[in-house]
């Protein structure tokens, strides 16, 4: 266990660190990497790569040693040694390089946090300062509170061995191990689309023809130098499409088998509580991991007001989050005949929020606001209690 390192899962889920060492050089007054979703990477610096990585896990684990001290205190001698690289005078310079590279990082997190709980939006640094003692020469280490209180307080972590870390030669392993330790924490099997895959890591491949023979290339080394097992094999459903499919193949590692599905609250709120089983959570839960939570949540409206006996719930719920049913567009035309069906519907509720005429929606019981988000039903339940939401009538 002292060996092992604790790590939010956003940690993991996002890159903190980048593959090109030789981009990196080149970039030595800043750097700025976004996803769709809403990270953002900024550094005034070279961004950190594979070494860097390698080292800040060192620091981690040394600071959660010392019972989450906020400032530690060591020497460069022991970092070195740690991290199993030679004592020499170029090794010292990188280490030196990569403070630097560290306290000039900034993460920002625009409502994709997820807190294990729902999404938050964030924005902090890395590493405050640092600094080496003139006589004893030893260094001082100083992270940023928030980001360390990320990881300490975190109910949405994976343990890591540090000897797996350092076992991945290659960049590209590193980071692939990464996400499938974030992938497997409550799972044994995980699907994803090859163009997905190669967009979290990031890769610069953008086709499956060259991404799955480097990820097969990543995951025998990740077989081969670490605890982690995984099994892999693709299939392709059309023409120029590739789902890469891993499995688990040993149980001895840190993934918490019987650790909970979580779900964003803004988004159980939505499913009728008859029909909130394991099996639903675990679908919307592989959708989080395809979709924005926005796909999500129409998908999840719409079956409330459409699912029949037939297909079931969560069969229902599968159907249009394939296909994407919830999308206004693509099923204005159902709703007309599927009236109909529902005349014995209740109204939807008219109420006032903010100087605006809104309606409660009766079968998702949350509020579609005019910018087209969605207020989460147990918002308009604490709203309408707290008098912050003011019932008018039943509209027709």
């Amino acid at each position: 266990m002292e060996n092992e390192l604790k790590q939010d899962i956003n940690f993991l889920e996002h890159p903190l660190w980048f593959q090109n060492s030789r981009m990196a050089k080149l970039r030595d007054e800043g750097y700025v990497w976004k996803d769709k979703k809403g990270f953002t990477f900024r550094t005034g610096y070279k961004p950190p790569t594979r070494t860097d990585y390698i080292f800040l896990c060192c620091l981690l684990l040394k600071c959660q040693q010392a019972v989450w001290k906020e400032e530690i205190e060591l020497t460069r001698y022991e970092v070195l040694e740690t991290c199993d690289l030679d004592k020499g005078h170029k090794s010292y310079n990188r280490l030196k390089d990569s403070l630097n590279r560290w306290n000039m990082v900034g993460l920002e997190f625009q409502g994709v946090f997820f807190d294990g709980v729902e999404y938050q939006i964030m924005n902090f640094g890395i590493i405050d300062d640092w600094d080496i003692e003139k006589h004893t020469k030893r260094l001082r280490v100083r992270f940023n509170p928030k980001w360390l209180l990320c990881i300490k307080q975190s109910q949405f972590f994976q343990l890591i061995k540090f000897e797996d870390i350092k076992n991945l030669n290659s960049p590209l392993a590193l980071r692939l191990y990464e996400i499938l330790i974030k992938a497997f924490r409550s799972r044994n099997t995980w699907e994803i689309n090859a163009l997905k895959l190669a967009t979290k890591i990031p890769m610069a491949q953008k086709y499956p023809s060259d991404i799955i023979p480097k990820i097969k290339i990543a995951l025998n080394q990740i077989n081969n130098h670490t605890s982690l097992k995984i099994s892999m094999t693709v299939r392709h459903p059309e023409k120029g499409k590739a789902i890469i499919v891993f499995r688990q193949k040993n149980s001895n590692i840190n993934v918490k088998k019987s650790a909970p599905v979580l779900i964003p609250e803004e988004l159980i709120s939505l499913v009728p509580e008859e029909q909130c089983s394991d099996k639903v959570k675990k679908l919307i839960a592989y959708w989080l991991d395809e979709k924005e939570i926005d796909y999500v949540k129409r998908n999840i409206v719409y079956t409330n007001q459409h699912s029949n006996k037939k297909d079931g719930y969560c069969g229902y719920l599968t159907h249009a989050l394939e296909q994407d049913w919830g999308d206004a567009v693509k099923h204005t035309k159902k709703t007309k005949p599927e009236k109909a069906n529902n005349q014995t519907k209740k109204p939807d509720m008219l109420v006032k929020y903010k100087k605006q005429i809104l309606r409660i929606d009766s079968v998702a019981g949350c509020i579609f606001m005019p910018d087209n988000t969605c207020m989460p039903a147990g918002e308009v339940r604490r709203k309408l209690n707290n008098g912050e939401i003011v019932r008018i009538n039943q509209a027709g």
